[in-house]
């Protein structure tokens, strides 16, 4: 093991320090601890050995309690009726991160479910579409899974969803609220999670426009705490400011916490590769984000989980939530130096530059920003139930397995076995590749001034996404898979969240683009 990802085994198991007085929290933490720190001592090192005596990763077990509540749910699912979607992503893609093909028939199936709950005015809903309300996050599940499950040809779901795009734009604009934000669906909430949701769907099917943007990475910005994490929303109050970029006065809402942070990270991710105007988009502090995300890792005797909130308990979905954000701060961070350096530019002229092989050298490989060795063992012996049992992967020990934690430990499990990062040169070479000639109709905006001021300024946004978003590579000789090559999955692309072999040919085919 790496003395930059030292084993758990061989780190010094103390118990976190409290103030000694007694209270609910306490006595859960420190049950936490007692059941996670005697998992690790009743079972062997996993170390990276083939030696018979590894933790492996049951993969089959896994399958197994997948394939379970795929086909049929049981009774007691009822309570998650407008969640479908989320069954059906959570579900295909930890099969695709445990590497299992499946047949026509079930992708057929998976296409059909999934296009019932498409609705006439746009967007998906969490169920069928003639009972539920079309909604932010189910409309992120059924896309994603869409691009796992379907194709490009008859009864595929793609040409469906081609059809559709003008409708679930329209869905967009109406969730869309002056100061940036996102109700997740009609007379609903407002949080970052619909708006990483919508950014996600509206890029892989090329139906951005500046009205949908506008003060979006002002919302964003908005919701970093002084912790360096990001809440859910924030305030907007009416600013006495004429000018229209500050007409409210903004303030974060609540505490930091890892799904929101990922969620923020990720839309800002998107944001960035936009080339708008020059103070597009609001800054945030990414240092302070990436701080805030390395520390939520726990200690050797919480078996090196991520927690979500500061003080709070490790969990094994935040294996994603926030491991899985730490490339992207990464990326943002060199982000942030390469404008910096090059002083106050527009961003469609530094593109033009930026085509000098000089401009894109990559930077040396950093060292990990997290301990990666930690977090595969806390998925491997903490968040597994015992061998021989129905499988699934769980929050933590004494928790029941279910869908959602089997998928975003897998996918936390995927961000710590694999080195991914953001290529400049790969970008560049994108960049280069994409024809313009190319591409489904244009999206036609709300208002009269809401699309792009020129087609070339279309082009040059669209180029920009595409090309970005196909930049993540994995540096394979960073490749770091704890108990040895059985234990190796997929590996899922960073801001997406499905494997790259899914995330290319489906963007594509909605850029027009070639393989």
């Amino acid at each position: 093991m790496s003395s930059l990802n030292p084993s758990i085994y061989n780190l010094p198991s103390s118990p976190l320090p409290t103030n000694s007085h007694p209270t609910s929290t306490l006595d859960e933490q420190q049950e936490t601890e007692s059941l996670i720190s005697t998992l690790f001592a009743l079972l062997p090192p996993p170390t990276s050995d083939a030696d018979g005596q590894t933790t492996s990763l049951r993969k089959q077990e896994h399958v197994q309690f997948l394939a379970s509540t795929f086909f049929k749910l049981p009774g007691k699912f009822v309570s998650l009726d407008a969640s479908r979607p989320w069954l059906v992503f959570w579900t295909v893609h930890s099969l695709d991160l445990l590497g299992v093909a499946l047949d026509q028939g079930t992708k057929d199936r998976v296409v059909s479910t999934l296009l019932k709950f498409l609705s006439p005015s746009g967007g998906f809903a969490g169920g069928p579409s003639n009972s539920q309300l079309p909604h932010l996050l189910p409309t992120y599940a059924s896309v994603c899974s869409l691009a796992i499950s379907g194709h490009s040809g008859p009864g595929g779901g793609w040409e469906d969803l081609k059809d559709a795009r003008q409708g679930i734009y329209d869905f967009f604009m109406d969730c869309k609220k002056a100061d940036g934000g996102f109700v997740v669906c009609k007379g609903g909430e407002v949080d970052v999670r619909g708006t990483y949701c919508l950014l996600v769907v509206a890029t892989l099917l090329d139906i951005l426009t500046p009205e949908l943007l506008h003060n979006v990475d002002k919302f964003i910005s908005a919701c970093q705490t002084y912790e360096g994490g990001f809440a859910c929303s924030q305030f907007a109050f009416s600013s006495p400011a004429s000018d229209e970029d500050n007409l409210f006065v903004r303030a974060s809402m609540a505490e930091a916490h890892g799904g929101y942070t990922s969620c923020s990270l990720n839309s800002y991710f998107l944001l960035s590769s936009i080339p708008l105007s020059t103070s597009f988009p609001a800054k945030i502090d990414a240092e302070a984000a990436l701080r805030w995300s390395v520390l939520q890792q726990g200690e050797a005797i919480e078996g090196g989980g991520f927690r979500g909130r500061t003080n709070k308990l490790v969990d094994g979905c935040y294996s994603w939530w926030v491991g899985g954000g730490i490339p992207v701060c990464e990326e943002l961070i060199k982000r942030d130096k390469k404008v910096g350096s090059q002083g106050k530019k527009s961003k469609i002229e530094a593109v033009d530059e930026g085509d000098k092989e000089e401009d894109w050298v990559d930077e040396i490989p950093t060292p990990p920003l997290f301990n990666r060795v930690a977090l595969q063992e806390f998925t491997l012996i903490a968040a597994q139930q015992d061998a021989g049992g129905s499988g699934g992967l769980r929050d933590k020990p004494g928790k029941r397995p279910d869908q959602y934690h089997t998928c975003n430990n897998l996918s936390g499990l995927s961000i710590a076995q694999h080195s991914m990062k953001h290529s400049s040169s790969v970008v560049s070479a994108n960049r280069v590749k994409f024809d313009s000639s190319k591409g489904l109709p244009p999206i036609i905006p709300r208002s009269a001034d809401g699309g792009w001021t020129s087609e070339e300024e279309r082009q040059n946004a669209r180029r920009e996404v595409w090309a970005n978003s196909l930049g993540w590579v994995e540096d394979e000789s960073q490749e770091c898979v704890v108990g040895g090559k059985g234990n190796r999955i997929n590996t899922t692309t960073p801001v997406f969240n499905i494997l790259g072999l899914r995330l290319k040919p489906f963007i594509n085919y909605f850029y027009g683009q070639q393989e």
